[in-house]
């Protein structure tokens, strides 16, 4: 178990991470809380729940009980648990600093274990040895990771509405999915009864794609760089190809590109970076960014109307 002078050491990430090791051995963990201040606990509750929270209603003991629950259930990947408010306990984000490894001696008859943790800096996550990749940062179909990871350019399977079946959490690069034929984003997809969706390549769960396809023209409408407007008009122009449900929308970004491939030449391939100035020196600059803006629009519109 660690040392109490050294774990009063460690970082709340890393106490995190060795309260995370230590949880298959509930006594030994127990054990260890125990000795630790209510104000540390709490401290690695509320990081867990992603929430501040001050439970003065709860023991020391229930807390640790509570805390031991919040882990369990996402080492099992199970449905994220409820908090007492109805409120969702959101996934795990932590950002490690220090070392890339750290000996600790957690199990009960003081065996040692190396910890490895992802070489991304801005993660430094613990590594499963199930998986050649870094599930929290890495994309699971090139295993490669972003130093200045974007959002916008990967796509999460997740349980999120409109598909909230049971998810395998596993993110990829837009681009590889993209080109990858098992995400079923290609002009086949009616066939595979995909239509503003796509499959997780790991693990074949369906999943929303429009909300990516509304993030490139978000960021298409403010930007001021053609090679950006380049790009992002390019994806959503893949994204929404072949679809049955969403040609008109498909048809506003086909009208984008071509007055935008008027000015700049052939939008062909993966990335477009090859044009260079400023949005505004376009003379079709402005309408391109407009018809974006309604693409959005009428995207919102569908939506709703679908809802209601």
């Amino acid at each position: 178990m660690c040392d109490p002078s050294a774990c009063g050491k460690l970082s709340l990430d890393q106490k995190r991470d060795l309260v995370l090791q230590l949880s298959k051995w509930p006594d030994v963990v127990s054990d260890m809380l125990h000795a630790w201040s209510r104000h540390e606990i709490l401290q690695i509750l509320c990081a867990e729940l992603g929430k501040e929270r001050k439970y003065t209603g709860l023991t020391k003991s229930k807390m640790i009980e509570h805390l031991l629950k919040v882990i369990n259930e996402k080492k099992l990947g199970e449905p994220e648990i409820s908090l007492e408010n109805g409120e969702r306990a959101p996934k795990r984000q932590r950002k490690l600093e220090n070392s890339d490894h750290l000996l600790l001696t957690s199990a009960p008859h003081g065996d040692s274990s190396k910890v490895t943790y992802c070489k991304n800096s801005a993660c430094k996550a613990i590594m499963n040895q199930k998986y050649v990749f870094c599930k929290r940062c890495s994309c699971c179909i090139c295993h490669e990771y972003d130093d200045n990871k974007d959002p916008s350019l990967w796509l999460v399977c997740s349980s999120e509405p409109p598909f909230p079946a049971a998810s395998c959490g596993m993110s990829c690069h837009l681009e590889c999915a993209l080109k990858h034929e098992n995400s079923g984003i290609s002009q086949d997809r009616q066939d595979k009864g995909l239509d503003g969706s796509f499959c997780c390549v790991f693990c074949g769960k369906v999943n929303d794609l429009l909300g990516s396809w509304r993030k490139q023209l978000i960021v298409a409408r403010d930007t001021r760089r053609v090679d950006i407007l380049c790009y992002r008009l390019c994806l959503a122009h893949k994204i929404l190809s072949g679809t049955k449900h969403y040609q008109n929308l498909h048809a506003m970004i086909s009208e984008a590109v071509d007055k935008l491939e008027e000015e700049v030449g052939p939008l062909t391939g993966l990335p477009v970076k090859k044009a260079r100035g400023i949005v505004n020196r376009l003379s079709s600059g402005p309408a391109i960014q407009k018809l974006c803006a309604s693409a959005m629009e009428s995207l919102d519109s569908l939506l709703s109307a679908r809802a209601s």
